[in-house]
């Protein structure tokens, strides 16, 4: 099972001992009050969350963010371990037709599965594009696997803002799998956009995969901190090349673990505030991570979503940030 949040674990100590004070980060000014015009939610496949996310509910599940009102649904996609008469693609074709008949646009995370994680890199490409080519024309953007910055990072002793601050002998062979599944995407669509996501303030990484030369369009950026520091690394980004910056995910530290449902509302209103009004012109979209909490999970992950769920996977009641965020989609 893939773990996810796991940065958050990391971040106190980087901000205590962080090797470049955030103000190194700030950028002259962009131009402000941006256009907010892509909305979504996060969500998982079965195989990550049989419990909150079970391929019987992938109707339902594309419904209810249908209900939200937003246009856009991120989600892991696992590379194929298997040629394609032998893959089970029974999952991906009802996610692509649930979100296709709710007038959902799919971000699909390509996600590199154990099972082929020592796997060779033309053997990835070759699959991601077996799967890139069954969705053609259907799926707009590919995520070029998931926080890839914090498997590179040199540990929780630096806040990721330099090129220095990462293992070179980590990053390199990141960077060449990262190249294989964007190469493998554009050889089947030539119209999807490539999206590399960080997290916190590790523009670092960006950098070295700007110098390296990685071909993709999107920056993504995951955000559970203060809105001062979002606008700052925000600023740094919108300098890259790339045409278009994500809020990729978007929510409060931990959830509803120990916050209340009007502090995490409260959160996720002050940041689309925030970024309306202060956000560099590239910034064109927010995705709420996520929709389901998931019990089945015992630490923070089961209290990230929008709608509460209970241990046997049936859904409770909405959360109080359910319907801040649908009122904000409105505008």
């Amino acid at each position: 099972m893939i773990q996810r949040r796991t940065f958050l674990k990391l971040t106190a100590g980087a901000a205590a001992a962080s090797a470049v004070p955030i103000s190194a980060l700030t950028a002259l000014p962009a131009s402000a009050a941006t256009t907010l015009t892509a909305w979504g939610v996060c969500g998982h496949p079965p195989s990550i969350d049989d419990t909150s996310y079970p391929a019987a509910g992938v109707w339902d599940q594309l419904a209810l963010a249908a209900s939200l009102g937003v246009g856009y649904y991120r989600v892991d996609f696992m590379i194929p371990t298997q040629d394609e008469a032998s893959t089970d693609w029974s999952w991906y074709d009802a996610v692509v037709s649930a979100a296709r008949a709710n007038g959902i646009a799919l971000m699909a995370i390509l996600t590199v599965p154990d099972a082929i994680a020592d796997a060779d890199n033309g053997w990835i490409q070759s699959q991601v594009s077996m799967l890139v080519t069954r969705y053609a024309g259907q799926i707009p953007l590919y995520q070029l696997q998931n926080e890839m910055d914090g498997v590179c990072i040199n540990g929780p002793g630096v806040d990721g803002s330099s090129i220095n601050d990462y293992n070179p002998a980590v990053y390199g062979p990141v960077r060449d799998r990262m190249r294989a599944i964007g190469a493998g995407v554009r050889a089947s669509d030539s119209q999807a956009g490539r999206v590399v996501n960080i997290t916190w303030k590790h523009t670092g990484f960006l950098q070295l995969l700007n110098n390296d030369g990685l071909a993709y369009e999107i920056n993504g950026l995951d955000w559970y901190w203060g809105m001062d520091d979002l606008i700052a690394v925000l600023e740094v980004i919108n300098r890259f090349q790339q045409r278009e910056i994500l809020l990729t995910e978007l929510n409060l530290a931990d959830g509803t673990q120990s916050a209340s449902e009007a502090e995490q509302a409260d959160y996720i209103a002050n940041a689309v505030q925030t970024l309306r009004a202060s956000a560099p012109d590239k910034v064109h979209g927010v995705y709420v991570y996520e929709l389901l909490d998931q019990p089945a999970w015992d630490d923070s992950q089961a209290h990230y979503g929008l709608v509460n769920v209970n241990p046997d996977g049936s859904w409770g009641d909405q959360k109080q940030a359910f319907g801040t965020f649908r009122q904000l989609i409105a505008g």
